[in-house]
């Protein structure tokens, strides 16, 4: 592993139980298990501190057109699984956002997260019971109209009640990066994960789509 100026982990290897989990997942659904192959520091719940380890990651497509890197991690304040995949377009409406669970707000606390909302806003979406969970905070050079139309009123049931629990997600610069609290180990809350990053990357691209139109969208649809 890197440390002081490196932007990049490596995979520590697959040593414990976590990772074996994780490979029998990645071998039950077409994954590949990335022994010493990068995890970019690209979002800020990836890049604080320096005491920081990735213990398996494994890589390949969740479906057809989405390509992703599930990780097991341990931040020092926290152990995290999560899901890594670009949905580039999207940063012409909002260059970043972070969406967070509120009894979890403390990982945002880091030099990354903090410098990035020095130059955003925390959004108000109007639903109490979505603030009463989640913290939004988005770039001030965002599109609002297009934001508030992602975080529609069916994105929110979905956010409160039918994504798993602990879910967050941040964007920066397109890259999606997805997370659960823990170290998922069991192929059901990894099927979870896997099922909760396709489906916000459909979300995604559904608003990329109705705000560039169909012909647009058409050419550049498996990379948006």
């Amino acid at each position: 592993m890197r440390h002081g100026a490196s932007i990049e982990w490596y995979t520590d290897g697959m040593a414990d139980a976590g990772a074996e989990g994780l490979a029998a997942y990645a071998a039950a659904h077409g994954l590949t298990i990335e022994d010493g192959v990068h995890l970019a520091r690209t979002t800020p719940l990836l890049s604080e501190g320096e005491v920081h380890r990735v213990e398996a990651l494994a890589g390949g497509w969740l479906t057809k057109y989405i390509e992703a890197k599930i990780a097991l991690i341990d931040r020092g304040d926290a152990r995290l699984t999560v899901a890594v995949t670009h949905v580039p377009k999207a940063k012409r409406f909002v260059p970043w956002m972070l969406c967070h669970r509120a009894e979890d707000e403390h990982l945002l606390s880091g030099a990354a997260a903090t410098a990035l909302m020095g130059g955003g806003d925390r959004i108000e979406l109007g639903s109490t019971e979505f603030d009463a969970h989640y913290r939004v905070y988005a770039a001030k050079e965002r599109d609002d109209v297009w934001l508030h139309e992602l975080f529609s009123p069916a994105f929110i049931v979905f956010l409160i009640e039918l994504a798993p629990k602990g879910l967050a997600f941040e964007y920066v610069e397109g890259t999606l990066c997805v997370s659960m609290l823990g170290q998922l180990t069991v192929a059901e809350d990894l099927d979870a994960l896997c099922k909760a990053t396709v489906e916000l990357v459909r979300r995604l691209r559904a608003e990329i789509a109705e705000a560039l139109g169909p012909a647009d969208a058409a050419r550049h649809a498996p990379g948006q």
